[in-house]
């Protein structure tokens, strides 16, 4: 059945007219990271509407979509498929040479069983673009320090009722999403964001003592060869990607 909101094929809009369900400026820098990578066969996860998947292919991609509901979907040239991202993907081992994932694993419940399908269904060599909100930014930080609470998620969820699937139900840090990705056995190649908040840089006051704060908290780590990490998570950390952008976006690679 055909969602009620979702227009007929008829009267979809052209592409570049598509709704965006992330940020546009999300769309615009994951568009810069997927132009400099070879080309070759890519799958857009969550794609929503196929904004981000129409981008994709007027950059020379082979593209695949998948989403909870296909019939949103408004890119006739692009395959679409159903896929419940909390599930095993419809797609055979190794298929892809490149994943994109865009504000899509903070609304799944095992984020770990996310990214080890992501690991299967990309080839050798492959390469898996992620993004979700920066949580571990000053101004983020901020509010949780005097409400307990992030942005995006500010207030309890409802306990009496299962959360819908737009709600933001695992808002996760860049160390924790790190976490699976490094255990499951990617490679993180690079950390970025797609905007400095300007908002975000008034909390720049706090940068020295956040800096001393963070170094310390690594540097306890006992373990010889997780400490050598912790030097490149701190690295990442008080980047100003992550001090002060709006999205945290994670290059990774499937060694190969």
């Amino acid at each position: 059945m055909s969602h009620p909101l979702a227009p007929s094929p008829s009267e979809a809009p052209p592409a570049e007219r598509l709704p965006v369900y992330a940020c546009l400026k999300t769309h615009v820098r994951a568009a810069q990271i997927f132009a400099s990578l070879p080309r070759g066969r890519v799958l857009e996860m969550a794609a929503g509407s196929g904004a981000f998947a129409q981008r994709l292919a007027s950059l020379g991609f082979a593209v695949e979509a998948c989403d909870l509901y296909p019939e949103q979907f408004r890119v006739p040239e692009v395959p679409v498929k159903y896929a419940d991202l909390s599930d095993r993907l419809p797609y055979d081992d190794a298929s892809f040479d490149l994943l994109s994932c865009l504000e899509g694993i903070e609304h799944l419940e095992d984020q770990f069983a996310f990214i080890r399908e992501c690991w299967r269904i990309l080839r050798p060599g492959g390469r898996f673009l992620i993004s979700t909100p920066n949580i571990l930014g000053l101004a983020s930080r901020w509010r949780y320090f005097w409400t307990g609470f992030f942005p995006l998620a500010t207030r309890p969820m409802n306990e009496h009722r299962k959360a819908p699937i737009h709600d933001h139900i695992h808002l996760i840090t860049y160390y924790e999403l790190r976490y699976i990705l490094r255990t499951t056995g990617f490679v993180v190649e690079a950390v970025t964001t797609d905007r400095i908040r300007k908002y975000g840089l008034l909390h720049g006051w706090a940068y020295p003592m956040v800096q001393l704060a963070t170094r310390r908290a690594l540097s306890r780590e006992p373990d010889p060869e997780q400490r050598k990490s912790n030097r490149e998570i701190a690295s990442h950390l008080l980047s100003p990607q992550l001090l002060f952008g709006r999205t945290l976006m994670v290059l990774a690679l499937k060694p190969g």
